[in-house]
This record gives C-alpha cells, structure tokens and sequence, in this order.
C-alpha cells in the first residue's frame, strides 16, 4: 500500500478554490467554520499482494493425503488418511484491503478449507484384513518329490493394491503371477526330452536315449495358485504335462541337422579351478541338445539344477553389489558363449541380460577379428534367463565343447542354415565413468573379526550399443540393438566381524 501525498495535496489546494462562484463560496463557509475533511489517497498493489499471499499459502497448505496400504517384508503397512488445507487467496486479499482502509493495526483470519481425502481411514480396516489373510501363510508347491516355498515375502511380489473409487483393492496381480509362474518353470520343467546328438562327419547319430519330462503348465499354475492362496489349507501339486521325445534313430535324416548355423566362442584364460569345473558342467547340460522347430529355447530350462547334483561346485559370482560364493560361480561363460551362437545365427533372441559391471575375459572372440565389451549375458535361476527361438524351420543340435588346453568354450548350432548373413557394427561405447575412489566396506560374520579380504576391483562403467544386421533372401532387415550398461565399480572389501 502507498500514500499519494500529492494528490491529496492537489485536494486540499482546491477546496474553495474550484467549481463555479456559489460551490467556491459555499466551500469556503464550510472550511470557515469547521474545516473540510479530506480523505488520504491510498494505492494497494495487487500483484505484490497475492505473491505475498502466495509464499504465505506455501508455508500452510497442504494437500490431502489418502489413506494408503503397503507390504514391506512380508508385514502389511497401513498409513492413515490426512485431511487437507487450502487457502483461500482472494476472500483473504479482500479482507486484507478492508482492513487497510482503516489505517490501524488489525489481525486479519487467513481465509481456508479443509480438504478432504478421498479415501478415508474406513477404507484400510477391509483392505488390511484381506493382505493379512493372503500373507498369513505360507504356500507350497509340490512337482514329484520336489517343492518350493513361497512365504510371505514371495506372495507379496504377486499383490496388487490400487485405488478403486473410495476404497482399496488387494488382490493378486495377474501380470505379477505370471510373471513368477515363469520363472517357476524354469526349476519346474525338466528340459529338452529329446536324446542328445552329436554331429559327426557331417552326420548326426544319437549318443544319449530320450527320456520322458515334464512341463509346467503355466495358465493352469497361475490359476491353481490363486485359487490356493484364498484358502486356509496352501499346498499344491502342480500341474504338469508329461513329455515324450518326438525324435528316434529313424527320424534322425528328416530333422534338417546338415551344417554349421551359427558358434559362438569365449575364453576363460586365468580362471580359477571352481570356474573351470562349473563351466564344464554348464557345457554338459548343453551338448548334443536339440531344439525343435519354432522352440523357445530357455538356458535356464535346460541348465537345471545349480547344484552338486549336475556337477556344479561353489564359486564365486556376482550377487547383488558384490561378488560372493554362489553356486555354479562361472556359469556365465556358458550363458554368454551360447548367447554368441545365437547372435551369429541370427536367430531371435527373446531374452538377455547384460553382466552389471565389466568383465573383461568376455572381451576375447566377442567379434570377428576383434576383441570388445557388449557381447556377454548373464544368468541367475528364477530371475534372469537367456532365451531365443529356432526360427529356421528346421531341428537344430546344440554342440557345447571346453577346450581346457587353450581355455576356449565353443558353443555350435547344427541345422539347416537359413540364407541369411549376419554382422555386427559397433560397438559404441558412450556415457564413459570414472570408477569411484572410495572403496566400499561390507561386514561378513563369517570371517573372523579383524579379517579383510578384497572381492572385487574397481571398474569404469560404460554404456555399450551392439547392432545385429540380418541380410536375409537379399533382403536387410531392420537393425536390432543389443545395449549394455555397466555401473561404474569400486574396490569392495569384506571385513570380517566374526
């Protein structure tokens, strides 16, 4: 607000001074005998006065907040509904000139509303109550003499709780069922039935009989599941279907298996004996396999299990934000050298994983006279999974061979090679970041206190963009890209509080 002194300057001069001769005179008797009033001249700024009302509304209002439901280590987290504020900014300018036309000190209300939240506290007893009843027991799967459980923090992967109107809905997900369905059937399905072949001579012939498998049933799985979980009693028997192997000595010359479609190779020079004995596990779990027509192919489907039962030992791989002992520690080799094949034969691949930082041994025989980052795929059982389809109409034989004198994996695929070329351009390495300085401590009770040994060592982090041509029938198709992120990497130490 300002005062304009001179306009009422300008008003005070005129008085009896303005007008004709009788409203002159009249004015100057009123001034004679008891004076004129003249009212101040005062200007208010509007715009400076709602900025001020606008830092004012951001210290007091707030939005209402809606009653809310969460799931958070397996325990059901209800957070109450919060009524809301607003000011009300143009009722309170109002009063606020108002009360400037007095010229004397006054207190003016903010003028406010409540704002109501739209779904209130009532809305949590209902929806609580049926997330404790789906967590309150865990359940168990069952496939011959093998089971898995899910416990709570399981179950709670595959809820949903979403706002519907005024209330809250908990139900299972179905997209997040199935989801885990799928990686279920990686543990569940026992693999390829088919006997295993080896291409000799330009021949294949048969080195192992098929046996009977099985396959989970995925649709039905996910709708047994979810009608078990709202039940009081959780255990089921999955269901399965019984596989047979469709090949036999004498089909052998009709399955298409004539040549070299694509290999794949990488080296595990300087690698640990723990490494070597799980990569020669993982090449068994892959030699002499066959993949039929149209077939998606699931690494982890055939690896099986990662355990002294399939010949794997423990090593260490990449976990979380460290390396540590893991079982099949090295099994990678096998993913990404399988992953190379499938590249260079340019069959689809519907499923790969990048490592999460860089490894260098992957560098070697990743591309045709030339050694660079990009080309791996990582695998870890029931999460991440290496997958592609054998579009080329026929069988194809899957050959895996460890070569430990000169530290190679070869990975080749048999079959009736599509007229299709394959190249790689790239690849190009972008977003280049320092590796940190600052090491990174983790505690591990398993070593005496006192103890520090080193885990990993410091790595740059990259991004790395790989682009597949396929030529197929003389006809280029669109190019596909393989991306990879590595995270910058510090040294990682373990210290012992044992």
């Amino acid at each position: 607000m300002r005062f304009d002194p001179a306009t009422v300057a300008t008003d005070v001069l005129a008085a009896g001074n303005s007008g004709g001769v009788l409203a002159r005179a009249n004015a100057l008797w009123q001034r004679w005998r008891g004076g004129i009033d003249v009212a101040p001249h005062l200007s208010i700024d509007a715009r400076a006065l709602q900025a001020y009302l606008g830092t004012v509304a951001a210290s007091i209002e707030q939005p209402p907040r809606d009653a809310a439901l969460s799931i958070a280590d397996g325990n059901v987290l209800p957070t109450q509904a919060q009524i809301g504020r607003q000011m009300l900014a143009d009722d309170t300018a109002a009063a606020i000139v108002q009360a400037l036309q007095t010229l004397s000190p006054q207190v003016v209300p903010l003028r406010t509303r409540t704002l109501e939240p739209r779904i209130t506290d009532a809305a949590l007893v209902p929806a609580t109550a049926t997330a404790q009843a789906l967590l309150n027991q865990p359940l168990t799967l069952r496939q011959g003499e093998q089971q898995w459980v899910w416990d709570a923090n399981k179950i709670a992967e595959i809820i949903a709780i979403e706002p519907v109107g005024r209330q809250l809905r908990v139900q299972i997900d179905p997209d997040r069922l199935n989801k885990a369905v799928q990686k279920l059937a990686q543990v569940v399905d026992t693999g390829t039935s088919e006997p295993r072949l080896a291409f000799r001579a330009g021949k294949v012939q048969i080195v192992k009989p098929g046996q009977d498998g099985w396959r989970l049933k995925q649709a039905a799985a996910a709708q047994e599941i979810s009608q078990t979980l709202q039940l009081a009693h959780r255990e089921l028997a999955l269901p399965v279907e019984q596989l047979a192997p469709q090949v036999t000595a004498k089909s052998l010359p009709s399955l298409g298996i004539v040549g070299l479609v694509g290999e794949g190779k990488t080296s595990f020079a300087g690698s640990a004996a723990y490494r070597v004995t799980n990569i020669k596990a993982g090449a068994a779990r892959m030699d002499g396999v066959l993949i039929a027509p149209g077939e998606e192919f699931s690494f982890n489907t055939q690896l099986g299990a990662v355990d002294e039962s399939n010949g794997f030992v423990q090593g260490y791989a990449v976990i979380g934000n460290r390396t540590q002992l893991e079982w099949g520690g090295g099994v990678c080799q096998d993913s990404t050298t399988v992953f190379r094949a499938a590249f260079w034969a340019g069959l689809p691949i519907t499923e790969r994983h990048a490592h999460p930082f860089y490894i260098s041994w992957y560098d070697d025989y990743s591309y045709p006279g030339d050694s660079a980052p990009g080309m791996d795929a990582t695998i870890f059982t029931g999460v991440l999974d290496l997958k592609f389809v054998n579009d080329t109409g026929h069988w194809l034989l899957m050959e895996a061979k460890v070569d430990e004198a000169a530290e190679v994996l070869s990975v080749r695929l048999y079959g009736t090679k599509p007229n299709r070329t394959v190249e790689a351009r790239g690849p190009d390495v972008t977003r280049i970041i320092p590796a940190p300085g600052d090491p990174v401590y983790v505690d591990d009770n398993t070593l005496p206190a006192g103890t520090v040994k080193q885990t990993d060592h410091a790595r740059r982090g990259m991004d790395i963009t790989v682009y597949r041509v396929i030529t197929e029938n003389g006809v280029q198709k669109t190019p596909e890209t393989f991306f990879t992120r590595f995270k910058a990497w510090p040294n990682v130490f373990t210290r012992g509080t044992g």
